[in-house]
């Protein structure tokens, strides 16, 4: 006889289990996922792992429960993985709610910075704030995003432009990541503009992130990745490609921001440096397309920044899934470019804005965005394995989500194989 699988959570007779078959193994280019409806299905996880997946009626015969072991009834409800937000700036101080309205005015954008307004000042407001208030502040914020079905989210530094105030945030996240019960990837951003009073010498202030900054932020194991905004305002390829590779040398691996505003090289850094991902990608050309194609770098789109920013152009997306490349969505939430919240409002602006199919925007909010945080065996998918990261929605199709926009579908949200979200 068989011996039963132990199982300590237990979803039970689900309407429908979307799941993701799964081809792929290792760095290169996951496509050819699908989405797969399947109905009368039950999961079984034990230790945070999906251990078993079939219909209900052959539950009992193959899996055991523990004593403690959680029934979740799933009829009526679908199952997905849970998101995964792999671009986000979520700590940060106060708002900026006033450019917001300059911005649908006709303000551009270095008129607001003139007013003194944009990346600097939510520089001055971190400066400004204590570790306890950003890390109050960031929670609420978090807790909305768990709300919406996310499991795991990538937030960077990058508002304290100064050694301590970048430590400060990187520990707040780090706190985020103990007292929350989602998994938190921390990004250390100290190259996103050039701070107000170094930008007489760039060169000298790069120069003192590679040399004092970045060994600093890696001896603290406060960050896994090391993310540069190379374009014109910001920092240069050649600066870009010094940062990137002061990193991999300290052991963080490597982002990019590129092609946003103008096309200066960025994708093709991204490329050079085995970047795990190249993020906004709006000005992406055929050429980028074409240099991304089998590279291992992950592009990831953010349709709530062009959307909120107004922009008449967004990312192609259709020319790269056309092209094979495993395309990445994320939130990007910030205090000035996107104040989105959640991810089904991300699914719907990927429809409406790129032009996603609803099972295109779920892989690259799930899969995708796993792999462009290097974590892409382990979650963003329902598979034998995997994390028991998974959402249960109260709908009989996945298509409902980006189709109800603004209606929270979301019933229950289980991170690690632990209900840390219940509408009820």
């Amino acid at each position: 006889m068989t011996e039963k699988i132990v199982a300590d959570l237990v979803i039970h007779a689900l309407n429908a289990a979307v799941l993701f078959p799964t081809p792929y193994r290792g760095r290169g280019t996951p496509v050819g996922w699908s989405v797969v409806e399947q109905r009368d299905m039950s999961i079984a996880s034990h230790d945070g792992h999906i251990v078993w997946i079939g219909p209900a009626c052959e539950m009992t015969d193959q899996i055991r429960v523990t004593t403690d072991c959680a029934f979740i009834n799933g009829q009526g409800r679908i199952a997905i993985p849970g998101f995964v937000d792999s671009h986000t700036h979520l700590v940060y101080a106060g708002d900026r709610s006033d450019e917001f309205e300059m911005r649908v005015r006709g303000k551009t954008y270095l008129e607001i910075m003139a007013a003194n307004g944009g990346i600097l000042r939510s520089v001055k407001a971190i400066r400004a704030s204590s570790e306890d208030e950003l890390f109050h502040e960031s929670a609420q914020r978090l807790w909305k995003m768990i709300k919406s079905g996310v499991t795991t989210i990538e937030i960077k530094s990058g508002y304290g432009l100064d050694l301590e105030n970048e430590i400060k945030m990187l520990r707040v996240i780090r706190r985020l990541a103990n007292e929350l019960p989602v998994r938190v990837i921390p990004t250390f951003m100290g190259a996103h503009v050039i701070p107000a009073e170094r930008q007489s010498d760039s060169d000298a202030f790069v120069t003192e992130l590679c040399e004092i900054w970045i060994p600093e932020i890696a001896k603290s194991c406060l960050a896994s990745f090391n993310d540069v905004f190379t374009e014109n305002k910001a920092f240069n390829v050649a600066q870009s490609l010094r940062i990137l590779e002061a990193g991999k040398r300290h052991g963080l691996k490597p982002k990019i921001h590129a092609d946003e505003i103008s096309v200066i090289g960025g994708v093709d850094l991204a490329v050079e440096v085995g970047a795990t991902s190249a993020d906004h990608l709006l000005k992406t050309d055929d050429a980028g397309i074409t240099r991304l194609a089998n590279s291992g770098v992950i592009p990831t789109l953010l349709p709530g920044t062009s959307t909120f920013l107004m922009e008449s152009h967004h990312a192609p997306a259709r020319a790269m899934i056309e092209a094979g490349l495993p395309v990445a969505i994320a939130s990007d939430h910030n205090p000035g470019s996107c104040q989105f919240f959640g991810a089904s409002i991300i699914q719907t602006l990927a429809m409406l804005q790129l032009r996603m199919s609803a099972a295109e925007a779920l892989i690259a909010a799930t899969l995708h965005a796993a792999f462009a945080l290097d974590l892409g065996a382990e979650i963003g998918a329902i598979e034998v394995g995997r994390s028991t990261d998974i959402v249960l929605i109260d709908a009989n199709s996945y298509r409902l989500l980006p189709y109800r926009a603004g209606d929270s579908l979301i019933e229950t949200v289980i991170s690690r194989g632990i209900p840390v979200y219940s509408r009820e």
